[in-house]
């Protein structure tokens, strides 16, 4: 069976590692290359760097952060969002350590430009992330996190998940993001399309995780909060699924 990936999310605010609740409240952790450093060392098999104050500020991606991060050498593959609406800011932050870059503003907002990056720096350097959630009548909406409003998902999305401008989808369950409950699995029932994807928010407990792992268009999950609580939580949250999910973890010593 095709193992799948545990991916360790990092959000940053401000320059420092945060625990996001809901996209409202936030709580500081210490410095992001440390805890890169951590989920490195415990086999994480991709790590998530999501900045979430760049784009919503129309400002450049965090180049400090991923200095930092390139400098401390880490052998796990980089994924890198935030503030990336150019195919200069897409270069740059691939040159500084990125293997992959997430797009969310920019897909909606200059589809153009967004297509331009996709030229550049190939289709698989690209995430797209789209952070949803279900209506009173069981529909698919879109979370605007500039706005802070929720509405249709805009075309745009739908014609880069139509015409296979990525890598991978990331699916974002906003409302339960930061909260432990679970992923909202009544998500993955509105995707009718054969489309490979990365699930975050909420994810929490052996039987969601298998849940929602048995979906195969399913490739990875995304968790951010429940790792950085504990040391070889990536190990342990891997454990019990070895088998039948994900490649076997390392229980590295944390000198």
């Amino acid at each position: 069976m095709f193992k799948k990936r545990l991916i360790g999310a990092v959000i940053v605010k401000e320059n420092l590692a945060i625990q996001s609740i809901g996209y409202k409240k936030y709580l500081p952790l210490g410095k992001p290359e440390i805890i890169v450093k951590n989920l490195d060392r415990w086999k994480a098999d991709e790590i998530l760097i999501s900045v979430i104050d760049r784009s919503k500020s129309n400002l450049e991606p965090n180049y400090k952060v991923l200095e930092k991060i390139k400098n401390i050498n880490i052998r796990t593959p980089l994924i890198y969002g935030g503030g990336i609406s150019s195919v200069d800011r897409a270069k740059k932050v691939i040159a500084l350590g990125a293997d992959r870059i997430v797009l969310e503003s920019v897909v909606e907002s200059d589809f153009l430009e967004f297509k331009k990056i996709i030229n550049v720096i190939g289709n698989q350097s690209i995430i797209v992330s789209m952070p949803v959630s279900i209506n009173n009548n069981k529909e698919l909406i879109f979370y605007d996190y500039k706005k802070e409003i929720e509405k249709k998902i805009n075309q745009n999305f739908i014609n880069a998940i139509n015409d296979g401008l990525f890598s991978e989808l990331m699916i974002i369950d906003y409302k339960n993001q930061g909260l432990m409950k679970g992923f909202n699995e009544k998500i993955l029932k509105t995707f009718s399309k054969k489309i490979p994807l990365i699930l975050y928010g909420g994810i929490y407990g052996i039987k969601n995780i298998k849940n929602i792992l048995t979906d195969k268009r399913v490739n990875a999950i995304s968790i951010g909060n429940t790792l950085n609580y504990s040391e070889h939580s990536v190990q342990k949250t891997k454990s019990p699924l070895t088998n039948n999910y994900f490649r076997q973890p390392c229980f590295q010593k944390i000198i």
